[in-house]
């Protein structure tokens, strides 16, 4: 965030509106009570009754999606998101 004056408006009004999208998808799913959201929080069996908290959430997310490579589809010249077409093998996480 320091760097942050550095970026072109456009640039940081695309960061901002991404980082608070991400936030606020991580608390609504705090609030939903679900079998599967139970599960992204089990990543951490030492907890006494395993509370389903935002950052709880975060890290089973993050255990999930840290293979995906999302700063590669980046594309500076058009500056757009592009995914490479690639063949990923299909992962069961639960």
């Amino acid at each position: 965030m320091k760097e942050a004056w550095q970026q072109t408006r456009q640039t940081l009004h695309r960061w901002v509106h991404l980082t608070l999208v991400g936030y606020g998808l991580i608390q609504l799913l705090g609030y939903l009570d679900d079998q599967t959201v139970r599960q992204l929080c089990c990543h951490s069996p030492w907890r006494k009754d395993n509370p389903t908290t935002a950052g709880q959430i975060r890290k089973g997310l993050l255990l999930i999606f840290h293979h995906v490579p999302v700063r590669q589809w980046w594309n500076r010249k058009c500056r757009k998101f592009e995914r490479k077409r690639q063949t990923i093998s299909p992962i069961a996480f639960f």
